[in-house]
């Protein structure tokens, strides 16, 4: 039988330096999450679909956008769409937690949308929240962290776009009525689908194209309705974070899930407007799954995407070099352990061939894996008491003596 060994459509397997790159933003985003006094938590892969689906959250039209199914009892389940509702229900379920709950969480979702550039339907995301405060100040504590995280990693050019659902739609609401949620998901297609397109399905459902145009192109100065306050705010906290330089006003801005009450960001690369983290503040969604009133808010970097445009200078700065121990004795096999192991206590990569190769196909494995360090320990090597060390890029070979295999630094640099 003859099997199709790609990964299912949306899918991608993860391997070598890409897969480095991932594990060296989820590490970054670790360190500087709790470095704000944020802490892990695990949910399950998989929630139950009236938790997925409920009024106001992600909704029932959700069963279309995600991977549903029944278990074998009959229950409704779907693999998570995002990090946020399984938050909500874990503090729903458990409101005794104290407050502020500061909780992030980097971790797989599952999106069943038509596959494209840079759009998987599996995608890692890493999010922080802050349940139990209703105040800015817990939003600008998000931002700031995030900053702090793309700064580490030298993104460059980034910015995060602000807006308040609470302003635009009080500016929309006379031009779309009840149709407002209608209007904000096609809004938030703007940047997929373009101008022309978003017309278009505006005029479909018999709302004037041009004023909501018109409207999510106003500049902030020339508006006076409610919500506008809460940006200002926000500038102004973030400016004590020396932050706000990153941020940046844009009325179109909505996200397209309802469970968002005021406050909304995305996160995005200025000069290729590529979209790669967003979030909000959402008061009421916690309430929903539990009627106890409980304000959160949060933001989440998709960072399957940011693994693509992390920069490849930055990965190379940060790699730890590599050291092959050739073996040429299988009677030494315990000196070559004793050279790895003092290597890998320097904090330093090293391997040696456990596939009983003879030298040429040890050095053409070395090779193909870019170590940047090969040792040779044989007999003669033995008997002089040292190791000899070959630079790959330069061919240099110099002999260290032996004992100075735990302070390999003085002769690499």
């Amino acid at each position: 039988m003859k099997f199709d060994l790609t990964p299912p459509k949306g899918t991608k397997d993860i391997a070598s330096d890409q897969a480095k790159k991932l594990w060296k933003i989820i590490e970054t985003c670790k360190q500087v999450f709790e470095s704000f006094g944020f802490e892990p938590l695990f949910t399950p892969a998989f929630e139950k679909f009236e938790i997925l689906s409920a009024k106001g959250g992600l909704g029932e039209a959700v069963k279309e956008e995600i991977y549903y199914f029944k278990d074998k009892a009959g229950r409704e389940l779907g693999l998570r769409f995002d990090l946020t509702m399984p938050l909500a229900r874990f503090v729903s379920a458990n409101p005794q937690i104290p407050k502020p709950f500061k909780r992030y969480a980097i971790a797989p979702v599952w999106r069943y949308d038509n596959p494209q550039r840079l759009r998987y339907r599996e995608f890692w995301q890493a999010d922080i929240d802050i349940v139990g405060s209703s105040s800015i100040l817990a939003d600008v504590e998000c931002l700031a962290c995030v900053c702090e995280v793309l700064n580490k990693l030298e993104i460059k050019n980034f910015k995060i776009r602000v807006n308040n659902r609470v302003l635009i739609e009080n500016l929309l609401k006379p031009y779309a009525g009840n149709k407002i949620k209608q209007v904000f998901r096609i809004i938030d297609k703007l940047d997929k689908i373009g101008e022309e397109c978003v017309k278009k399905e505006l005029e479909e459902i018999d709302i004037n194209s041009e004023k909501i145009m018109e409207i999510i192109t106003m500049d902030i100065s020339e508006i006076n309705q409610k919500g506008k306050e809460e940006i200002e705010k926000l500038f102004e906290l973030a400016s004590f974070y020396g932050i706000e330089k990153f941020l940046k006003i844009d009325l179109s801005l909505v996200r397209g899930l309802d469970y968002y009450t005021s406050l909304v960001y995305e996160i995005y690369i200025e000069k290729e407007n590529l979209s790669f983290g967003g979030g909000g503040r959402y008061d009421n969604l916690i309430e929903i799954l539990s009627s106890r009133k409980i304000p959160a808010t949060g933001i989440s970097l998709g960072i399957t995407r940011l693994m693509e445009i992390l920069s490849n200078d930055f990965f190379k700065k940060q790699r730890k070099l590599k050291f092959l121990v050739t073996v040429l004795e299988n009677s030494m096999l315990k000196y070559y352990i004793e050279i790895c192991k003092a290597i890998r206590d320097q904090g330093f990569i090293c391997e040696f061939d456990v596939m009983e190769r003879n030298l040429r196909k040890q050095l053409d494995y070395a090779n193909s894996k870019a170590f940047d360090f090969v040792i040779f320990f044989g007999k003669k090597e033995k008997e002089k008491n040292v190791i000899k060390l070959r630079n790959m890029q330069t061919g240099e070979e110099k002999e260290i003596p032996f004992q100075d295999i735990r302070c390999l630094s003085k002769y690499i640099s």
